[in-house]
C-alpha cells in the first residue's frame, strides 16, 4: 500500500485527487496540508473533498514519515519547498503546480 500526501488539500483539485485516491485501490492517504493561514487546518481531509471522515487531519506542513509520495498542488513556491523536504527526505513527489 503507496501513502500518499496531498499538498493543498483543500483546493478543488486537491480535493479531486483525495477523492480519487478513495477509489484507487494500493494507495490510501495518510496525510494532507494546506498553507499555514488556513482555517481548515485540524479538519479531516475527507470531510473536506466531501470522501468522509478519514482521521486525517489537515496540517500545515506536509510530514515526511507520514507517506510515501507527496502529490503538489500548490503555488510555485510552496513547491519549491517540499520539493528541497522531500529531496533530503528521499521521498517522491508528482507536481501538478501550475505557474
Amino acid at each position: 500500500m503507496t501513502r500518499i500526501c496531498v499538498a493543498g488539500a483543500a483546493g478543488r483539485m486537491g480535493r479531486t485527487i483525495i477523492e480519487a485516491i478513495q477509489n484507487t485501490d494500493g494507495v490510501t492517504l495518510t496525510s494532507a496540508c494546506e498553507h499555514p493561514g488556513s482555517s481548515l487546518i485540524g479538519a479531516d481531509a475527507g470531510e473536506v473533498a466531501g470522501v468522509g471522515k478519514l482521521d486525517v487531519a489537515i496540517a500545515t506542513a506536509p510530514n515526511t514519515d507520514d507517506f510515501d509520495v507527496l502529490i503538489e498542488f500548490t503555488r510555485p513556491d510552496s513547491t519549491l519547498e517540499h520539493l528541497e523536504l522531500l529531496r533530503a527526505a528521499g521521498k517522491r513527489m508528482v507536481i501538478g503546480t501550475t505557474g
